[in-house]
């Protein structure tokens, strides 16, 4: 899925967690996090990683469940506009998809451009 600011210009957006969120600001990422607190205006993630992540969320978004994927341009390296939101449900193993994420930005990162 791209919003018009992926890294590689294709159609999709690259999955991040926190350590690698910094070097796409201004870019359209993937990040997928554990609800920590949310309100209609500011929404906290604790990502796969562990790190924490402010989400500047789209009126009306659903943050129901305890993981949710953000699709959304990275402002700074602690905060993401989200365009859209995925709820992951209660039983995804973010330890797992860190490991994931790590493979794709680095050993297998050429296979997800």
């Amino acid at each position: 899925m791209d919003y018009g600011g992926a890294l590689t210009g294709n159609a999709t957006s690259p999955r991040v967690n926190k350590q690698s969120m910094g070097a796409y600001v201004g870019h359209t990422v993937a990040l997928v996090g554990a609800v920590e607190s949310h309100s209609p205006t500011a929404v906290v993630l604790r990502t796969s990683d562990g790190g924490i992540v402010n989400v500047t969320p789209q009126p009306g978004s659903d943050y129901g469940s305890k993981v949710v994927e953000v699709i959304g341009r990275v402002m700074d390296s602690q905060t993401i506009q989200e365009f859209k939101t995925t709820l992951f449900g209660d039983n995804f193993d973010l330890d797992v998809y860190d490991q994931f994420v790590q493979l794709a930005q680095t050993k297998y990162k050429h296979l997800f451009e």
